[in-house]
């Protein structure tokens, strides 16, 4: 038996964070977090802040808030494994009163020197006023609202319309939606095989929207209910969404078994040419008997193997059109 994991190196369900826009703090306050946990993030800025002409400085904008991130603050997140989306028109959109074509993806990744591949809305619904035409052709695969709610792992899952938690923050005070929970969404989305999307705008001691901002502590504690939720793929958005492109695309094909061997092809014609991270994992039921099988990809061979069960295992690769697989038999001496 062969399948494609529905999630990367087989994990039970997804963890991801976004920041819409951000200042100086997710520097100072949010990236130290981050890489203590292992959790990579994504930072949503307004694309045409970074267009050229903006000296590479976004404004604070009307006094909100104190020193935003600029270049270089951008490019230390992506150091350390962040990614950079674009945010998108702030205030529910309606069809009656749509807001025009999506700011260009390639413009922004070319301004912060990296893929953008997303765009982040602030409406809590469809209705951000975007089609799939237009979001396609400004160079992005995927919209993510603030719709509360889970994204499942379906292969005809809405890509134009995902939904983010957001990471309530004030200790004690009663929020608009309700109250902050450590665990609000965790085990749902374990249990149901999901990707949870948490959102927050800032961290920082002080803040200053409540229903947005979140504070180091409860980010540390909700880092911490994750872990021991366990089985957790912790992974950017954008490399999720590639994975479950990825799956849509990719297919192996012409399985055949011998004594010693295993092949197949994986069929890929149609992958999206803006898709950066294009591995998929699979698991494969072995013989009985077989002892160290060996994984290779067009002759070349896979490092990431790990063993599943007694008679089984589990490898990642990345995925071309027409590749040949071949697993082998490595009898020990």
């Amino acid at each position: 038996m062969l399948r494609v994991e529905t999630w990367k190196h087989g994990r039970r369900w997804v963890y991801s964070v976004t920041y819409d826009g951000g200042s100086s703090d997710l520097l100072r306050s949010a990236l130290p977090l981050h890489r203590q946990h292992g959790v990579p993030a994504t930072v949503a800025v307004a694309g045409a802040s970074f267009f050229p002409g903006a000296n590479g400085r976004r404004g604070a904008g009307s006094g909100e808030r104190n020193v935003a991130l600029d270049l270089d603050a951008i490019h230390e997140l992506q150091r350390h494994g962040w990614r950079i989306a674009c945010l998108g028109p702030i205030g529910a959109q309606t069809p009656a009163q749509p807001p025009g074509a999506p700011p260009d993806a390639q413009a922004l990744a070319d301004a912060v020197s990296g893929p953008v591949t997303l765009l982040m809305v602030e409406t809590h619904d469809h209705y951000h006023g975007f089609t799939p035409a237009q979001v396609q052709a400004a160079g992005y695969l995927g919209v993510f609202t603030l719709a509360d709610r889970l994204n499942y792992n379906h292969v005809d899952e809405d890509l134009w319309a995902l939904g983010r938690a957001p990471l309530y923050t004030l200790e004690g005070e009663v929020l608009p939606h309700r109250l902050y929970d450590p665990y609000w969404r965790l085990h749902q989305a374990r249990d149901a095989g999901g990707w949870l999307v948490d959102s927050a705008r800032d961290v920082t001691d002080s803040p200053t929207v409540p229903e947005r901002d979140v504070t180091p502590a409860l980010l540390a504690e909700r880092f911490s209910k994750v872990a021991e939720v366990g089985g957790v793929w912790h992974a950017t958005p954008e490399d999720v969404l590639d994975y479950v492109l990825m799956r849509r695309a990719a297919h192996p094909r012409g399985f055949r078994a011998t004594g010693q061997a295993i092949t197949f092809t994986m069929e890929a014609p149609r992958i999206p040419e803006r898709v950066q991270n294009r591995e998929l994992t699979l698991t494969l039921a072995t013989p009985l008997g077989w002892q160290r099988p060996q994984v290779s990809a067009d002759g070349a061979p896979v490092e990431d193997v790990t063993a599943v069960g007694e008679d089984g295992i589990r490898f990642t690769l990345p995925v071309r059109d027409g590749q040949q697989v071949r697993i082998e038999n490595a009898r020990s001496a």
